[in-house]
């Protein structure tokens, strides 16, 4: 087939969603424009660690540094870094007109499309608003993503400190998640399977850790991800349901918590606890769902046309992938981006037979 015949599709967000629509595309025989706000590709993800112990853990970390190189490799893709869609047009029934903005220098650049793909992610959850857990006033207090990255760069000294001593930590589960109080009254996917990995991660290489979860209950569903349960119980990592409240700052620089045990108050003391924050919608996601008049579900999220259909949305050859559209963890956000892009050859390469 011949590429140059083809239709150009827009790509929204370079993170792992915008770029496995890209690579499935491309290598479809599309070409594509990537607009990806940031001056690099790859989103949250780059900046994750691969969590592989003696095995694979199937974190799939690893896959956007292949998916970066493929992208920006192909002659079928134009990446466009540190730029925002800035404007969407329609002149037609098969086509839109979009604007780019490059957010250093304010340049505009037109782009013709066949059809569009919101890929634009997910904001972490600020876990500051929470004053009771001492994010970013407590020393102890790091979130699931910073400690990736500290792992990323081979840094855990920065986590440790200067002490030598066995470390006592704790994760707490679903922050910024299944919470009413905040509006986020739904799981973010991805927290409980991520922090089980990164404790077997962290016992691999600290085996004297002492590494306790807790949890309000695990989303482990699926053959694999019970398989992390059950090594995380073997490698004796505790599995306590119950999120604590207060994270109580001590002289010596530990923290306090307190939990409930048989109806008892517990008093517990750990050296760091890591807050597993999760996923919330784009503070830029009311702009864009206007731009391309799309809907937002009442979390904030973009909506598809249906349960049936996840990836097209009410608005004609305009499609979501990824976690714009909902909380996902890393596999699911690709097996999501797979569709999407699925549907896009679907309906244009229909398209193209019912012009021919």
């Amino acid at each position: 087939m011949d590429s140059h015949a083809q239709p150009s599709v827009v790509i929204v967000g370079g993170g792992i969603a915008g770029l496995s629509v890209a690579k499935c595309l491309s290598d479809n025989g599309l070409s594509c424009t990537l607009i990806e706000r940031e001056n690099q590709l790859g989103g949250h993800v780059r900046s994750w660690a691969c969590m592989a112990t003696d095995r694979c853990l199937r974190c799939f970390c690893c896959t956007v540094e292949d998916l970066i190189d493929v992208v920006e490799s192909s002659e079928r893709v134009s990446v466009l870094t540190g730029c925002e869609l800035e404007s969407l047009e329609r002149p037609g029934t098969n086509s839109f007109r979009v604007q780019v903005r490059n957010a250093t220098n304010g340049d505009r650049q037109p782009v013709e499309a066949a059809a569009v793909v919101i890929a634009a992610g997910f904001t972490p959850y600020d876990p500051s608003e929470k004053v009771f857990w001492g994010y970013g006033v407590h020393r102890g207090v790091v979130t699931l993503q910073e400690l990736d990255t500290l792992v990323r760069r081979d840094d855990l000294a920065g986590f440790v400190g200067e002490s030598d001593e066995p470390l006592k930590m704790a994760f707490f589960q679903c922050v910024g998640s299944r919470d009413r109080s905040i509006g986020a009254d739904y799981c973010s996917q991805y927290c409980c399977k991520a922090a089980l990995r990164m404790a077997l991660r962290l016992r691999k290489d600290k085996p004297d850790w002492e590494i306790t979860i807790f949890y309000i209950d695990l989303q482990v569903a699926g053959k694999f991800a019970g398989s992390l349960l059950s090594l995380a119980e073997e490698k004796q990592i505790r599995l306590i349901q119950g999120v604590p409240g207060e994270i109580v700052p001590r002289e010596d620089g530990t923290l306090e918590i307190l939990r409930e045990h048989k109806g008892v108050n517990v008093r517990e003391i750990y050296d760091k606890i890591v807050l597993s924050v999760g996923q919330h919608p784009l503070p830029d996601v009311s702009r864009l769902s206007s731009l391309a008049g799309l809907e937002t579900d009442r979390f904030g999220f973009l909506t598809a046309a249906g349960t049936q259909d996840p990836c097209r949305t009410r608005v004609d050859r305009v499609y979501v992938a990824g976690t714009v559209g909902g909380p996902k963890d890393i596999e699911q956000t690709v097996e999501h981006a797979g569709r999407t892009a699925a549907a896009v050859l679907a309906d244009l390469n229909g398209s193209e037979r019912t012009q021919q």
